[in-house]
């Protein structure tokens, strides 16, 4: 069965290619998703820890402005 596909592709060489760019199209879009899913996951991340900061209390800012 190799001999056959080897011989094949001596004969044409467009099915190698298009296995080939289809493989490296394959790869890209992974390549894309991965980045894409890492933005998403540290935009959520940010947003996140600013809305889980606790304010400061009112005590504390009574005493920032006596001291300024």
């Amino acid at each position: 069965m190799s001999t056959l596909l080897l011989s094949l592709a001596r004969e044409n060489p467009w099915p190698g290619l298009a296995v080939a760019s289809l493989n490296l199209m394959v790869a890209l879009f992974l390549v894309g998703v991965s980045l894409l899913l890492g933005i998403a996951i540290s935009l959520l991340a940010c947003v996140h820890a600013l809305v889980d900061r606790e304010p400061p209390a009112l005590a504390d800012a009574g005493k920032r402005r006596a001291v300024a």
